[in-house]
């Protein structure tokens, strides 16, 4: 058994499927589609179904596929040849700015569900270098980032995810499309980064992460151990927002007036 297999990722095998979300990545061009003309990264291709699809709408040159496992990362280079550009590595570990320093990536696919959380916290890190995303996960896990306030999915991430990326479902795909098949339906989302609202993005993650630190406790009793109550008070007269407001009642466009606020 391939070790990427140990690791959890159940490998696409409908090729109607791969063809459908490369139509959704690669759509065709026209005034209010334009096609994706930089550069492509493709996480995770495993046996490389999706690779394939991909090669047949972009010059090899311009394409790379991250691949964690040795084996399979052997197998597509005897499958491609030199290029595309294989890279056997951890995504988590790849810096993009390295990879393309002038430009800005387009990235696709089946992404790992053991590491769905660190592999978004890599996309906001690296979201200056992306372009746009087309990624399948776990629909539970999408559920999440893309909550609304006052659920129990709503966290820390969905916020400041949602902030950076204007995000869409694209459509569902049943556990029959994969290899070896996964107890849990996978979602498509096509994601594009925005505008930071902040300069400082780190900074400000941190701070969100202490405002939901517990979630039965309110927001001003979660920010009590990092800020003096002075500052509390004015962060709160500012945003206009009740003494028993928690975090996860907030909309995501709150945060950054209370972060910009936090000095006083």
């Amino acid at each position: 058994m391939p070790k990427s297999a140990k690791l959890g990722q159940n490998f696409l095998h409908d090729r109607n499927i791969a063809a459908k979300i490369i139509d959704v990545f690669l759509p065709q061009a026209g005034p209010n589609r334009p096609a994706t003309t930089g550069p492509v990264l493709e996480i995770g291709p495993g046996p490389g179904i999706l690779s394939a699809l991909l090669l047949e709408k972009v010059p090899a040159e311009r394409v790379t596929l991250v691949e964690v496992d040795r084996f399979l990362a052997q197998k597509l280079r005897e499958r491609f040849g030199e290029q595309p550009r294989i890279v056997q590595e951890d995504i988590l570990k790849v810096d993009l700015a390295l990879l393309y320093p002038q430009e800005r990536v387009a990235i696709v696919g089946n992404l790992p569900y053991h590491i769905s959380k660190e592999l978004i916290d890599w996309l906001i890190a690296q979201r200056s270098q992306v372009g746009s995303a087309v990624m399948m996960l776990q629909k539970d896990f999408i559920d999440k980032i893309l909550a609304l306030p006052g659920g129990k999915n709503y966290h820390a991430q969905s916020v400041v995810f949602q902030l950076l990326f204007q995000a869409r479902r694209c459509f569902n795909i049943s556990a029959g499309a994969f290899t070896p098949q996964p107890k849990v339906v996978s979602t498509v989302i096509s994601a594009r980064p925005l505008p930071p609202p902040l300069p400082d993005v780190g900074k400000f993650y941190s701070f969100v992460k202490q405002c939901f630190a517990e979630r039965r406790k309110t927001l001003w009793n979660n920010l009590a151990p990092h800020f003096d109550k002075k500052i509390l008070l004015a962060m709160a007269a500012a945003s206009g927002l009740p003494a028993t407001a928690r975090a996860e009642q907030l909309p995501p466009g709150v945060f950054p007036g209370l972060f910009a606020a936090r000095n006083g």
